[in-house]
């Protein structure tokens, strides 16, 4: 007899401006996640990252929120804390078992590329 032992899916609770959202990444959020994919026609290294982060958002949300849309995800996406943008992409990837190691760390490189030139335009400003 085989035994699988299994993990509930991975919840964030997604606090912005006064409002909370929850994500559940689970199989309705890989499915979410698929079709926005599917759509554009592109794997998730061809497309930038706060896009994709976008599409995470999404997918999670959707998955407890039917009216949540793709174009709320992008702009919550892009209004974000890097940082925290990571963190949320993480427990997505973590629950859902879809990338490797490898293309998890280059995810990660783009969202800490991206950190690193925005704290280096805010200090170019402010010098």
């Amino acid at each position: 007899m085989k035994k699988i032992a299994v993990r509930p899916a991975n919840e964030v609770e997604i606090t912005f401006n006064d409002k909370t959202m929850l994500a559940t990444f689970n199989v309705k959020a890989m499915r979410y996640m698929m079709e926005a994919l599917s759509e554009k026609n592109k794997t998730v290294s061809d497309i930038p990252i706060e896009e994709f982060g976008g599409i995470v958002i999404y997918s999670g949300i959707k998955a407890n929120d039917p009216e949540f849309t793709l174009e709320e995800a992008n702009a919550l996406a892009l209004s974000i804390n890097p940082a925290d943008l990571e963190g949320i992409i993480h427990d997505y990837t973590e629950s859902a078992g879809i990338m490797d190691q490898e293309t998890e760390e280059a995810v990660s490189k783009k969202i800490m590329a991206q950190i690193l030139m925005g704290l280096a335009k805010s200090k170019s400003r402010d010098g």
